[in-house]
């Protein structure tokens, strides 16, 4: 094997490693909020709270280093226009969102729709969006490379890309899609099949092929 793929796999599995990490953290920090705050409730059983009230609220249960709200997100995000797997740039950008950095410097985004988009978290379930950034400003910055996401449902956090959302040409495509988000599907594909083989091709399945030949 040569010098470029041994890097190239190390990478991976340095991403596989770090999003599985990510994953449990925020399982853990979502059910011990909604246990010690809501009395166990559903999420649609919450009071209100606006997306800054919601950010600081879960950033209480993280190892966190710095919170921002809105109106300061420039503590905490560099003025970054993400691309997606298709190549497009602008697809996201953390400015627009509060968050945090945590200590390992991994920075999260908080897009919390009942406050942003009620009418979205009442048709859909997804009552909110985590955002997630491996390695804060350091590249590539690409959507599915280094930033996934994760859905907040009215009794847990979900890999975004689990459910309807599994693998499809629209959100987990380096060959087929020019989504915008495209490449924040690939979640649940790095943590459950632990690879990041949709960067190479483009005829897997959770159901068939989850590995290129």
């Amino acid at each position: 094997m040569t010098m470029p793929s041994l890097i190239a796999n190390y990478k991976v599995k340095q991403t596989v490693t770090q999003l599985k990490k990510i994953n449990s953290t925020l399982q853990n920090a979502f059910m011990y909020m909604r246990t010690t705050e809501f009395s166990g409730a559903d999420v649609n059983n919450w009071e209100f709270m606006t997306e800054d009230e919601f950010n600081r609220k879960f950033a209480q249960n993280l190892k966190v280093v710095e919170v921002c709200d809105k109106s300061n997100s420039d503590k905490c995000f560099n003025d970054i226009e993400y691309t997606n797997l298709s190549g497009s740039t602008n697809a996201l950008k953390f400015k627009t969102m509060p968050g945090m950095v945590l200590g390992d410097g991994t920075v999260f985004a908080t897009s919390w729709f009942v406050d942003r988009n009620p009418a979205h978290a009442a048709n859909t379930g997804n009552y909110g969006q985590i955002f997630v950034d491996l390695n804060g400003p350091k590249a590539p910055n690409v959507l599915g490379r280094d930033v996934f996401s994760f859905f907040i449902l009215k009794d847990r956090v979900v890999a975004r890309g689990t459910g309807n959302q599994k693998l499809s040409e629209n959100y987990c495509s380096a060959f087929k899609s020019s989504i915008g988000h495209n490449g924040l599907g690939c979640t649940a594909w790095v943590i459950y099949n632990e690879n990041m083989d949709y960067l190479k091709c483009d005829d897997l399945s959770w159901n068939g092929k989850i590995k290129c030949d």
